[in-house]
């Protein structure tokens, strides 16, 4: 890259924070780090620029190289969640793509620095990962490749069930939270009013002996409630147990996980806020001389490729785009709130062109929500027709093969979407009790939602979980034999399978 295309892309920066703050973006310290594309291709494999090895992101490496050499993909983009806020420029992409990234990173910024799930997350996760690297380097020299590659497959069959606590309070973002003891007196039992709170509660009043044997039931229970966060509920309870070198592997795992997952939450919220402001950015930006007329078509050609619908899965830049946008026009216009939403004739409802809440709107949703909620929320029939959100299906013709439209019913679609969003795309599975039977078995429930678990995926991932539990591990799930669910029980206990009916599930599927 020139020296003269450094000072162009300087520049333009200095004049794109300035746009920011007109805006009202609120964004951390913004670096950008110019790399050759092996390196971009490598951080989004490894997900960060340093990180632990292991074959799934070697894998991931090859697949990214694949694509970008032989379909023509450019790298679009890498954005760490970081303060200040770390981004990539691929050295080979042209002035216009450079600066689309960098409007585009700005958003990214605002939002991570602000979204709600984001609160917890850490902000030094780059200088974590890269000593968490050499530790791992030091095990595996001492304790063998072999050893330090299983316990990590078995970490990362799992790193994705995790709970996250949107207001902690022992300085945690996640897990179990610890609980002081209370001290002697402090009971209400023991107080001048003990009776009425008791009463007041609905609680039977108990005996001394009685609740000093509730107490010591309470402290067996393992966990204390029934968590998703499956990697802590092992960390601190596994009767297997844990080197430190293990536990180092694994608390590590875990906190990446949770760096992650609020990125995994929001993606269509996030690629839509940031694709949202790269295109107001960009029209500023050619509008003040940044960008010359070829530049600008330059963009607009490449931009029209990035929210294109894509037949082959959902494109969350373009879902994203077209909810905010969504959201602004209704927000702009009164066309939103109770009343609205019950109307039955959209072309009798009085529209206020001087409204103007559209903004304020989408800041605040830009906090507060999550892939989800959002679309649970927001999504309509406006937003599926203009992002063409169709189901679509393929058929041979006359020997060549062809997308066609096979669903466009929007309470279908949206069903379908909001469905695929929820977990972030993962079953809800808890661990209920760490002492199954007396005997220290693990104890998972499915929560069944409509959707079984793929049973040849859910014994592997036993397989695992019983290697980090030590013991036999039993999953409670519903199969569905046609209009019948069905309650099971799968256990593996170091050796086999057994598969256990538990009789016809519940009408709420529990």
């Amino acid at each position: 890259m020139s020296d003269d295309l450094i000072r162009r892309l300087v520049k333009a920066d200095n004049h794109i924070q300035k746009i920011v703050l007109e805006y009202g973006l609120d964004c951390y310290p913004q670096e950008f780090d110019v790399i050759p594309a092996n390196k971009m291709l490598e951080i989004m494999a490894y997900r960060l620029p340093v990180n632990y090895s292991h074959w799934s992101f070697g894998r991931d490496f090859e697949r990214e190289r694949t694509q970008y050499e032989y379909t023509g993909g450019i790298p679009y983009e890498v954005v760490l969640n970081a303060n200040p806020s770390r981004a990539f420029l691929m050295r080979t992409n042209p002035y216009p793509i450079q600066v689309l990234v960098m409007a585009h990173v700005y958003g990214h910024n605002d939002f991570m620095k602000n979204n709600i799930h984001f609160r917890n997350t850490r902000r030094d996760m780059l200088t974590s990962a890269s000593e968490a690297a050499a530790r791992f380097r030091k095990y595996e020299e001492e304790y063998g490749v072999e050893e330090v590659e299983k316990l990590i497959d078995a970490a990362h069959s799992i790193q994705w069930h995790i709970e996250e606590d949107l207001f902690p309070t022992d300085g945690s973002a996640t897990g179990e939270k610890s609980k002081a003891p209370e001290k002697a007196g402090s009971s209400k039992k023991d107080s001048a009013y003990g009776d009425i709170l008791d009463w007041q509660a609905g609680l039977q009043v108990k005996t001394h002996d009685e609740r000093r044997s509730e107490e010591r039931s309470l402290k067996r229970r393992i966990p204390a409630e029934p968590s998703a966060d499956l990697l802590s509920v092992i960390m601190r309870h596994s009767p297997r147990g844990f080197d430190e070198w293990e536990l180092d592997i694994l608390q590590s795992i875990h906190e990446q996980a949770l760096y992650f997952n609020p990125q995994r939450k929001t993606k269509t919220m996030n690629e839509g806020w940031a694709s949202f402001w790269h295109t107001h950015i960009m029209h500023r930006l050619f509008q003040d001389g940044y960008l010359s007329p070829e530049e600008h078509g330059f963009y607009n050609l490449y931009n029209s490729r990035v929210l294109a619908t894509n037949p082959f899965g959902l494109n969350p830049y373009l879902l994203g785009i077209k909810t905010f946008e969504d959201i602004e026009d209704r927000w702009d216009k009164g066309l939103f709130g109770p009343e609205w939403e019950k109307r039955e004739d959209p072309s009798k409802w009085d529209i206020d062109e001087h409204l103007a809440k559209g903004r304020e709107k989408i800041f605040a949703v830009r906090r507060t929500h999550m892939d989800w909620f959002f679309l649970d929320e927001f999504l309509n029939h406006r937003i599926v027709d203009k992002a063409e959100l169709y189901l679509y299906g393929s058929r041979l013709r006359e020997g060549m093969e062809e997308f066609v439209v096979e669903e466009t019913e929007w309470k279908t679609i949206k069903r379908l979407l909001v469905r695929s969003m929820a977990h972030s795309g993962l079953p809800l599975i808890k661990a209920v009790d760490g002492d199954y039977g007396g005997r220290r078995e693990l104890c998972l429930k499915h929560l069944y939602e409509g959707l079984p678990l793929d049973e040849d995926y859910a014994r592997n991932t036993l397989k695992h979980v019983h290697y980090l539990w030590g013991n036999t591990v039993h999953l409670e799930t519903i199969e569905t034999e046609g209009s019948q669910d069905n309650r099971v029980e799968w256990s593996y206990d170091g050796r086999g399978f057994s598969k256990v009916s538990l009789g016809l599930a519940g009408a709420s599927g529990d």
